[in-house]
């Protein structure tokens, strides 16, 4: 057997420490609770798109709503449709930033 020895640079440790990872929770298809959530980008009727972590988070559907937005967190509430993440770093690069 062979075990790989993985070693996590200070980034990586860094965001473990503090964490930093964001948490979707998905409710059937009436709600979607989105954990450290740093930055509502864009909320319509339609579609709602948060920046948390590493990630967009968008979410599609109809009659959305964001509630219980604390201070790292935000509840969207409606019909859900589809959620999706999109990498900052992908979309980045993507765009040649």
């Amino acid at each position: 057997m062979n075990i790989k020895n993985t070693t996590l640079g200070f980034v990586g440790k860094a965001k473990d420490l503090a964490y930093l990872g964001s948490y979707v929770t998905i409710t059937d298809n009436k709600s979607v609770l989105v954990e450290n959530c740093r930055q509502i980008c864009e909320c319509s009727d339609i579609m709602a798109k948060v920046g948390a972590g590493d990630y967009i988070v968008e979410v599609w559907g109809n009659d959305l709503k964001m509630s219980d937005y604390t201070q790292d967190s935000v509840v969207i509430e409606g019909v859900i449709d589809s959620v999706k993440l999109i990498s900052k770093s992908f979309r980045e690069r993507r765009e040649g930033r």
